[in-house]
C-alpha cells in the first residue's frame, strides 16, 4: 500500500511539475534541461549511500523510511506551492525537486529491499514484487487521470495544489497500514546489526552483476524517453493534449492488467526469459509511433495500451531477479546497497534522458506549447519513438547474453564456484 501514493507522487514531480514550470513560471527549455539534469544526477549519486547507511543501522530502518516519507512530502509542497519568498523559479525548483527526490529514494529502497527479503522463496518474491508494483500501478493510474479532471473546474496551479492534498490523503492512510504490518510480520532478520558491510559501492557494479546492471540500465534509459518527453509529444506533435490523462490511464491500466501473467510466465520459463519477452514486445508495438501523424488519437491509444502489457514485467521483475542473485552470492548483509544502485540506476537514466532530449530540443529551437519548424518536430519525434526503441534493443541483446553466461538455470552453480575460489 505504501508504493501507491509513492507512485502517485512520482508521476507530477517528474512528468507534470516540469511542464508547469517552463510552461506557466516561465522557466527555460534549456535551463531546465541542466536543472534536471543536475538533480537527477545528484539524486542517483546519492541512492548508494542511502543504501548503505540503511544496511548499516538496520535497527533504525522504521525511522529512516519515516524520514524519507516527511522529505517527499515537504519537497511535494515546495515544488506545488513555490515559488514563495521572493526566491528565483529555478532555485526553488531545484532545491524543491532535491527535498522531493531524495525522500522518494529513501523509501522506495528501504520499500524494495523488504519486499525482496520478505520471504525466502524465489517465486514469492516476485509475488510480492507483483503485488508492490501492482499498487504503484494503481498509484500512476490515479496520478495519470487526476490532472485531466482537475483542470477541468480549475486552473494548473490549483490542479497541482490539488494533487499534493490527495497525495497527502493517500500516505497518511498507507503509513498507518505500514505501520500495522510492521507490528505483525517477521522481520527480525533484516534489522540485525550487519557486520559484512566492507564493499562499497563500486565493487559492487565490479562483480558478476555488472551485465544486469547494464541490461537495466540500458532498459530504464529507453522507458525514461518516453516519460520525460510524452507530454510535449501529445500536445505538440499530435495536438492532443485533452487526450493526455486517457493515454496514461490506458498504458497504466494495461499494465495492471497484465501484471499477474508475468508472474505466471516467471514461473514456466524463468524471470529472465519473461523479462526478454517483454522487451521485445515493447519494441515491436512502440516502433509503430514512429509512422504517426498529428491527429492521429485512436492509433496512439491502441499503441500505449499494447505497449502497456510489457510494463507489469519491466516493474516486477528486475527487482525479484536482484533478490536472488543477491541470495545466491551469499550478499544479504549487503542487500539495501544492492537496491540503492537498483535505484541509482533510473535516476541516471532519467538525469540522462531528460537532460540530454531538452537541450537537443532547445538546439533545434523547440517551443513549448507553440508553433514549431518541421526540423524540431521531426526531432522531438526521433528522440520519442525511435531512439528508445533501438536502446531498449539493445537492452535485449544484454539480456540474452546474459542469460547465455548468468541466467537464471546457472547463476547458483557459478556463485557457489566462486565461494569455493574455483573461478
Amino acid at each position: 500500500m505504501l508504493a501507491l501514493p509513492v507512485a502517485f507522487a512520482g508521476l507530477p514531480l517528474y512528468i507534470h511539475a516540469p511542464d508547469f514550470y517552463t510552461q506557466h513560471l516561465g522557466l527555460g527549455l534549456g535551463a531546465m534541461g541542466v536543472i534536471l539534469l543536475a538533480v537527477r544526477l545528484f539524486d542517483a549519486v546519492q541512492d548508494p549511500v542511502i543504501g548503505y547507511l540503511s544496511d548499516r543501522y538496520p535497527a533504525y530502518r522504521n525511522h529512516i523510511l519515516m524520514s524519507g516519507v516527511v522529505l517527499l512530502t515537504l519537497g511535494l509542497f515546495a515544488l506545488f506551492f513555490g515559488p514563495q519568498f521572493a526566491v528565483a523559479t529555478s532555485v526553488w525548483f531545484a532545491a524543491s525537486m532535491i527535498l522531493a527526490t531524495t525522500g522518494f529514494s529513501v523509501v522506495v529502497i528501504n520499500l524494495n529491499m523488504i519486499g525482496g527479503f520478505w520471504s525466502a522463496d524465489k517465486n514469492q518474491r516476485t509475488r510480492i514484487a507483483g503485488w508492490r508494483e501492482s499498487f504503484t500501478l494503481f498509484g500512476l493510474l490515479i496520478a495519470s487521470i487526476l490532472p485531466s479532471v482537475l483542470l477541468m473546474s480549475t486552473d494548473a496551479a490549483q490542479a497541482l495544489k490539488g494533487l499534493f492534498f490527495v497525495y497527502f490523503a493517500l500516505m497518511i492512510v498507507a503509513w498507518i497500514l505500514f505501520l500495522q504490518f510492521l507490528k505483525r510480520a517477521d522481520l527480525t532478520h533484516l534489522n540485525q546489526a550487519k557486520t559484512a558491510i566492507g564493499n562499497p559501492f563500486f565493487q559492487i557494479l565490479q562483480d558478476k552483476q555488472r551485465l544486469f546492471f547494464l541490461t537495466y540500465l540500458l532498459t530504464q534509459i529507453a522507458a525514461s524517453l518516453p516519460a520525460v518527453l510524452i507530454i510535449f509529444f501529445v500536445r505538440d506533435y499530435l495536438h492532443a493534449e485533452s487526450y493526455t490523462g486517457l493515454f496514461l490511464f490506458l498504458y497504466f491500466v494495461s499494465g495492471a492488467a497484465l501484471m499477474q501473467l508475468w508472474f505466471v510466465l516467471s514461473k514456466w520459463l524463468d524471470k529472465y526469459r519473461a523479462w526478454l519477452i517483454s522487451m521485445l514486445l515493447s519494441v515491436a508495438v512502440f516502433i509503430w509511433v514512429i509512422l504517426l501523424t498529428p491527429g492521429d488519437v485512436v492509433s496512439y491509444g491502441i499503441i500505449c495500451m499494447l505497449s502497456g502489457f510489457a510494463l507489469g514485467a519491466d516493474l516486477a521483475l528486475p527487482a525479484s531477479i536482484i533478490a536472488d542473485r543477491i541470495n545466491a552470492r551469499k550478499a544479504e548483509s549487503r542487500a539495501t546497497q544492492y537496491y540503492g544502485v537498483m535505484a541509482f540506476i533510473p535516476k541516471l537514466a532519467l538525469a540522462i534522458a531528460s537532460g540530454c532530449a531538452f537541450l537537443m530540443l532547445d538546439s533545434v529551437g523547440f517551443l513549448v506549447a507553440a508553433t514549431n519548424t518541421e526540423s524540431a518536430m521531426q526531432t522531438l519525434l526521433m528522440l520519442y519513438s525511435l531512439a528508445p526503441c533501438i536502446i531498449k534493443f539493445l537492452a535485449a541483446i544484454c539480456l540474452w547474453i546474459l542469460i547465455k553466461t548468468q541466467g537464471e538455470n546457472n547463476e547458483a552453480i557459478q556463485y557457489g564456484s566462486i565461494q569455493n575460489g574455483s573461478i
